[in-house]
């Protein structure tokens, strides 16, 4: 049987989502619980990994076990440390793949443009100097569409050839001195959303122009751009497995109630 699984996490003190042999890091942890609990080992299959510090609250995983276990989401919640939450289990398709199968990914990032704060330290990204969001959307158009990303990524040609991917939609909220850009496509090479979440700061901050950024996506060089933001202000906010329409994302943080501006 294949089980399908949504979780919550506080990256903070994982070296990632990705199994290492030393580290601690959030799939490790989860594989160990589920583990316990079925009584045989367990190799859970993600949507796709998060870096050190970058935080979900909708990341997706599968996997496989012939056991049926009564009430399965608080019996795995039972054996997981309080920064890891299953959100919701359900049993799928035994062709079912968490990665393969999805269709788009809904990123968000956390900036406090104010004075610093520790109590969201962990959560987002600060910049003392004032953003120019106008700037900010201005730049952001660029990336709106099916494009060649290879000068917003790390993922090297030789890995991956095709960097061609389909961002549908950037916004940006703001309300007072906190400002959140999200970002929603159909896949995201790697280090690209803070690479791009980088570049838009720098625009905002009046460090580059828009057009600098438009010359540096016609570049499709991997040495045009070397800009990566704060890995902590990144949440992974949701998977999609039906084709991506605006009007069915609506995701917001619920820890923080800002106002939309289009």
């Amino acid at each position: 049987m294949r089980y399908k699984c949504v979780v919550l996490y506080d990256g903070s003190r994982y070296a990632g989502w990705q199994k290492q042999s030393d580290d601690l890091t959030v799939q490790k942890t989860i594989e160990k619980a589920i583990s316990r609990i079925v009584n045989h080992e367990v190799s859970i299959v993600a949507s796709g990994r998060t870096d050190a510090r970058v935080h979900a609250l909708g990341q997706v995983f599968h996997f496989d076990t012939e056991k049926k276990i009564n009430n399965f989401k608080k019996a795995i919640n039972s054996q997981l440390p309080p920064d890891i939450h299953i959100k919701s289990i359900e049993q799928v398709a035994e062709d079912f793949h968490s990665r393969f199968d999805a269709k788009y990914k809904h990123y968000e990032y956390f900036i406090n443009n104010g004075e610093y704060n520790p109590c969201i330290a962990n959560y987002s990204c600060h910049i003392k100097d004032k953003l120019d969001i106008e700037l900010i959307r201005q730049a952001g158009r660029l990336f709106v569409g099916t494009l060649d990303f290879t000068s917003f990524n790390a993922t090297k040609l030789t890995e991956n050839e095709n960097q061609v991917r389909t961002i549908y939609k950037i916004g940006i909220r703001q309300k007072e001195d906190l400002v959140y850009i999200s970002f929603i496509g159909d896949g995201f090479l790697r280090y690209m959303v803070r690479m791009l979440t980088q570049t838009l700061i720098e625009v905002g901050l009046g460090k580059i122009t828009v057009s600098d950024v438009k010359e540096m996506l016609d570049k499709k060089d991997k040495t045009a751009c070397s800009y990566n933001a704060e890995a902590q202000g990144l949440f992974l906010v949701e998977v999609g497995y039906q084709e991506y329409q605006e009007n069915m994302n609506q995701a917001v943080f619920k820890f923080l109630e800002f106002e939309t501006e289009q």
